[in-house]
């Protein structure tokens, strides 16, 4: 029952077991797991836990009072790996699915025109302690200026607080909907954050800001990630300390601003 980024790094498993042959049944928060079924990495998504019995359990949790007595002999994985590896590649390694292949950009059937110049931005991330300060994004905006890209800020609930900040914004709670917008973008911007991994893993040319989670562990799932943190200090998440010197603005707008000079080649 995790966020939309940890459910995305989950759907490597789903497709792996699907090729496998099994017909998989998801249970967990429908709405994060709806693309994956449209995608056809498993076969039925359940918001309440399934009575049906089952040849293989997999649970991603800490929790074990969640199951039942017949349940003891499912796989138990924690969700938050316990050294400094990339959670994909953990959890592949604790269910011998390591040298597996699985999809790098998720594959959709859906026709969307994708528009060469719009970048979507998206300020924010379900922990206030993962965000810039918001004038980090206005002072993006600037410099997407000088490359005649257009901005559209998406807001999801959790920057509801944002809502008639940014004169150019969209705010939805759809993730289907939200997807199709991602795809018709050309280059998107955002934190360590749920829309950031769909982003990526949509195939969307992605720069994420990173700061006090690491993103050796967390890092999105895609072939067109370009990664942002600064180099003075070591991620500390969740304990993040209040001088915040890992998201400093004038560090990231730097990096920010050699990031841009490489991804869009026609900068003037």
């Amino acid at each position: 029952m995790g966020g939309l980024g940890d459910s995305i790094l989950i759907y490597p498993v789903l497709e792996i077991l699907t090729k496998k042959g099994f017909e998989v049944t998801v249970w967990g928060n429908t709405e994060y797991f709806y693309i994956a079924k449209i995608a056809g990495l498993c076969k039925n998504i359940t918001f309440y836990k399934p009575k049906e019995d089952f040849d293989l359990k997999i649970f991603f949790s800490k929790n074990k009072e969640l199951v039942s007595e017949k349940d003891k002999n499912a796989i138990f994985i924690d969700p938050i790996p316990p050294k400094k590896v990339w959670a994909v590649n953990y959890y592949l390694e604790k269910l011998k699915l390591r040298n597996m292949d699985y999809s790098k950009t998720l594959k959709l059937n859906l026709e969307i025109k994708k528009d060469p110049k719009l970048c979507i931005i998206h300020p924010g991330s379900g922990s206030k302690k993962k965000n810039p300060e918001i004038t980090f994004f206005c002072e993006v905006e600037k410099i997407l200026n000088n490359y005649e890209m257009k901005t559209l800020y998406l807001l999801g609930p959790a920057q509801r607080e944002l809502i008639g900040f940014f004169k150019n914004s969209l705010y939805t709670e759809n993730i289907f909907e939200t997807t199709k917008i991602l795809l018709k973008a050309s280059l998107y911007i955002g934190t360590d954050s749920g829309l950031t991994h769909l982003s990526a893993y949509l195939g969307v040319p992605s720069l994420v800001i990173f700061g006090p989670t690491d993103p050796l562990v967390w890092h999105p799932i895609g072939e067109k990630i370009f990664t942002i943190r600064t180099d003075e200090c070591d991620p500390c998440y969740p304990n993040i300390c209040d001088e915040r010197r890992c998201l400093k603005k004038d560090v990231l707008l730097e990096k920010t601003l050699t990031c841009l000079n490489h991804i869009l080649p026609n900068y003037n």
